[in-house]
C-alpha cells in the first residue's frame, strides 16, 4: 500500500484532478529496473498514469537509463512489456485480476486508435506493468520503461474494450515450442478460440510473434471469414551475445474508423503459424484487438477496407544457434533418468543417454527456472517453474545444449543422446 500511495501522489502532482485539455502527450517512467550482467529481468510493478478522467488513444514505450537517455536494444532489449488496469475485468481471461490493454515487444508495436475511439481511464484507476528485459553485456544495468500516452480529455469518445487473444491465454508463461522436425517448407500451427459475448466492431489491432514466425491469422469461424492477417518484418538489430532467437522488427497492424462488424456468439479464432524446418523455443502467438461494443445489425457482413501498417513482410530470418554463455562442467552422468534444477544450477550438467530414453528435470529452487534448448535436433522447452517436474523422451540422437532462459550466464547443460 505505501508503494501505491506514493505512485498516486507523484502522478497527482504532475496531473491534478480537474485539468482540462483536448489532447495531451504525457510521458511517464517506471521505477528503475536492475538487469544483471548477461541476465534477464522479469517482474511487475505499479506505474503512474493520467490522474484525470479521459481516454487513451495512443501509446508507445521504450527503455531509458538513469539520465533519461534512450537505451539501445543492443545493450538492454525490451523483450516485452504488458500494461494492465489492475482490478478491472479482462475480457478473455475472467480469472485475471487485471485487464491487459497494451503490449509491446521486439516488434515495437504502438497503440493508435482511429479518431473518435478511446480506452477509458479514470483518475482512480491503477495501472500495472509486467516486463521482461534482457541485458546483452557483462555488466549490470539499471533502466526504466518510459511510456508515452496520447490522452484525450474534455470530450466524449466511443469507448473500446481490449480483446487479448493468445494461443495459450491465461497462462503465467504462455509459451510453446516448435519442434523443427518437419523439413524444408513445413509449418507448425497453434490456435485458440474466443466466443464474443456481445456484438460490436473491431476498430484496431496488431500481433506478436517470435523468431521463426510466419503469420498470425484472425478469422471469424462462425462466418467462415478471415478478418485480418498480421505479418512479420525481419532485419532488426542483432544483439551479441544472442540470448534467444531474434524476433520480428515489426508486425503489421490495422485501424478502421468503420470497424470490422462482429456479432454476439461469433467465434474469433487466432492461429499462429511458424516455420517447422528448425526448432524455435519459447514462442508465442498473440493478437491485441480494440473492440467497440454496440449493435451491428446481425448476420455476417463483409470486412470493410482497413488502414494497414504493413511493414516489409518477408520469409523468416534463417535460424541462428544460441551459443551457451558458459560451458557445462562436472563429470558425465551416464544413463541417469533425472536431475534437479535448483537455484542457478542443473544438478547434472553433462549427461549421456540412450536414444528413446525419457529424462526428467525436477525443480527444487526458490525462484523460477526453466530448461530451454540452445541447439539440438529437436526443440525442447519447459515452463518456468519453482517446483514440479518436466519430462522429455529423446527419440533423436545428437547433442542437445540447454540453458535457463532466465539465467543464461549461470545455468547450462549438455545432453548427448546416442
Amino acid at each position: 500500500m505505501p508503494r501505491v500511495a506514493l505512485l498516486a501522489a507523484l502522478a497527482a502532482l504532475a496531473f491534478p484532478v480537474g485539468a482540462h485539455a483536448a489532447t495531451q502527450t504525457l510521458v511517464f517512467t517506471s521505477a528503475p529496473i536492475a538487469v544483471p550482467a548477461y541476465g534477464v529481468a522479469t517482474n511487475y510493478q505499479l506505474v503512474p498514469h493520467p490522474q484525470v478522467d479521459g481516454y487513451v488513444v495512443g501509446m508507445k514505450a521504450d527503455l531509458v537509463d538513469g539520465a533519461g537517455k534512450a537505451v539501445s536494444p543492443l545493450d538492454v532489449m525490451l523483450h516485452h512489456v504488458v500494461f494492465a488496469k489492475v482490478r478491472a475485468h479482462d475480457y478473455t481471461c475472467p480469472s485475471s485480476i487485471a485487464e491487459r490493454f497494451y503490449a509491446e515487444g521486439e516488434e515495437r508495436m504502438v497503440m493508435a486508435l482511429p479518431p473518435g475511439y478511446g480506452y477509458a481511464n479514470a483518475a482512480g484507476d491503477l495501472w500495472g506493468l509486467l516486463y521482461m528485459l534482457m541485458n546483452h553485456h557483462g555488466r549490470g544495468e539499471s533502466v526504466s520503461v518510459r511510456y508515452t500516452v496520447t490522452y484525450v480529455t474534455g470530450q466524449a469518445l466511443t469507448p473500446v474494450r481490449p480483446i487479448w487473444l493468445d494461443v495459450h491465454n491465461c497462462e503465467t508463461d504462455p509459451i510453446f515450442t516448435v519442434p523443427g522436425t518437419g523439413g524444408k517448407g513445413s509449418t507448425y500451427s497453434r490456435s485458440s478460440d474466443f466466443r464474443l459475448p456481445v456484438s460490436g466492431r473491431i476498430v484496431a489491432g496488431g500481433g506478436h510473434l517470435h523468431g521463426g514466425g510466419i503469420r498470425l491469422d484472425l478469422t471469424d469461424t462462425t462466418c467462415g471469414e478471415r478478418l485480418f492477417q498480421s505479418l512479420p518484418t525481419w532485419g532488426g538489430p542483432m544483439p551479441m551475445p544472442m540470448m534467444h532467437e531474434v524476433g520480428p522488427s515489426h508486425m503489421s497492424r490495422f485501424e478502421s474508423p468503420t470497424g470490422i462488424p462482429v456479432s454476439a456468439g461469433d467465434v474469433l479464432r487466432l492461429t499462429a503459424v511458424y516455420d517447422d524446418s528448425a526448432p524455435h523455443m519459447r514462442v508465442m502467438g498473440i493478437m491485441l484487438l480494440f473492440f467497440a461494443p454496440g449493435a451491428v445489425g446481425g448476420g455476417c457482413a463483409p470486412v470493410p477496407p482497413l488502414q494497414i501498417d504493413l511493414g516489409s513482410p518477408g520469409p523468416p530470418t534463417p535460424s541462428m544457434p544460441v551459443a551457451l554463455l558458459r560451458q557445462p562442467s562436472g563429470p558425465v552422468a551416464r544413463y541417469i533418468t533425472s536431475t534437479t534444477v535448483s537455484d542457478f544450477r542443473y544438478g547434472a550438467q553433462r549427461v549421456l543417454l540412450h536414444i528413446g530414453q525419457t529424462f526428467r528435470w525436477r525443480f527444487v529452487g526458490t525462484v523460477a527456472h526453466d530448461v530451454t534448448l540452445a541447439t539440438g535436433p529437436v526443440g525442447i522447452a519447459s515452463p518456468s517453474l519453482r517446483s514440479g517436474s518436466f519430462s522429455f523422451r529423446f527419440t533423436r540422437a545428437g547433442t542437445y545444449d540447454f540453458y535457463c532462459s532466465l539465467h543464461p550466464a549461470q545455468m547450462t547443460q549438455t545432453i548427448i543422446v546416442r
